[in-house]
């Protein structure tokens, strides 16, 4: 026989539905979370479940799994110290944003701008432009950035580097020719291209969308691959990974650490996608779900079993350009109330 495993890891609990594929027979557990590091959490309940369903853990094939690891990345501040390569002139892209302040008229006396992801001493301007139009209209002064990227580089601060050139969605040669330079300087560092992450015009939301991904790849990149590792171990060789994506789809344990900004919303449209499978077959198809965890509570409004997709992603105070369930989220879980 073989099995599905879905896995769905919460602030407070880890859940459990273990479904067979054949005859539609399912089994569920629930265990702690383990915030220090999830994927603890998700073999303690893999056993778990096994072990009370009398399944062995080498008949199950598929692993889907919704993670809060790069949202909680972002909430924590606990992400990578982000290098980041722009077009020289526009390096204070992300401290200028879209002069927007929050708190009606008088926001702009109160409000307290977060730290950037990027921060300005680890953001070096590249002599380059790729013109509105995708034309070059200056080339990559190359000797200029090795000497600029390996000044970055010996810093020794740098866990993840951005690299966000002008008009790259356009055109991405120069980032490509910028990449490849410094994947020569930076080794293993994880490399972040805008024309690759979100190759979409409006710089400062390219630039956003790009350093976040940056900010949270290296913990999401660890947890995944250290999670397929220990399931390989566990469940064998055969067992897949799949990662939930923020618009509800699926994504690939490799396309998944390689793009986390995706996966900012990841554990609530599980929720959604879930509701709106079973409401369906109910005959009910336009609905109000509400999906109460022990840390906060998040609520969706369904049309003709149809998820609202927004085209951003808002974790926090950060907003990135990519696509995710319109979730609404309140901090009122069942630990929150109690």
């Amino acid at each position: 026989m073989s099995y599905r495993l879905g896995v769905d890891v919460g602030g407070t609990f880890t859940d459990f539905l273990l479904l067979n594929e054949e005859n539609g027979e399912t089994f569920t557990a629930k265990v702690p979370s383990t915030p220090e590091d999830s994927s603890i959490g998700v073999l303690n309940g893999i056993a778990r479940i096994c072990e009370e369903s009398g399944v062995n853990p080498g008949d199950i094939e598929l692993v889907m799994h919704g993670t809060t690891v790069a949202t909680n990345a972002v909430l924590t501040g606990r992400g990578a110290r982000v290098g980041l390569v722009t077009t020289a002139g526009f390096e204070d892209t992300l401290q200028v944003a879209r002069s927007y302040c929050p708190g009606g008229l008088g926001g702009w006396v109160s409000f307290i701008k977060s730290p950037l992801l990027a921060p300005l001493e680890l953001t070096i301007g590249a002599t380059e432009r790729i013109g509105a139009d995708g034309e070059i209209v200056l080339p990559v002064d190359e000797a200029a950035l090795r000497r600029d990227l390996q000044v970055l580089h010996d810093t020794g601060e740098v866990e993840a580097l951005t690299i966000c050139l002008i008009n790259s969605y356009i055109n991405p040669e120069h980032e490509r020719q910028v990449a490849a330079i410094a994947a020569e300087i930076f080794g293993d560092t994880p490399i972040s291209v805008s024309s690759d992450v979100v190759p979409e015009m409006q710089e400062y939301e390219r630039t956003e969308t790009t350093v976040v991904n940056s900010y949270v790849r290296p913990e999401v990149a660890r947890y995944v691959n250290n999670l397929q590792e220990a399931l390989e171990e566990r469940l064998g060789d055969g067992a897949q990974l799949s990662i939930l994506r923020s618009d509800g789809g699926l994504a690939s344990a490799r396309a998944a650490a390689a793009s986390p900004v995706n996966l900012l919303m990841s554990g609530p449209a599980g929720g959604v996608a879930g509701a709106i499978y079973f409401c369906e077959r109910a005959g009910f198809r336009d609905i109000l779900t509400f999906d109460m965890g022990g840390t906060s509570t998040d609520v969706a409004l369904i049309q003709d079993a149809r998820a609202r997709v927004r085209r951003e992603t808002i974790v926090g105070d950060v907003r990135v350009r990519a696509p995710s369930v319109d979730v609404r989220t309140v901090g009122a879980g069942g630990g929150s109330i109690a």
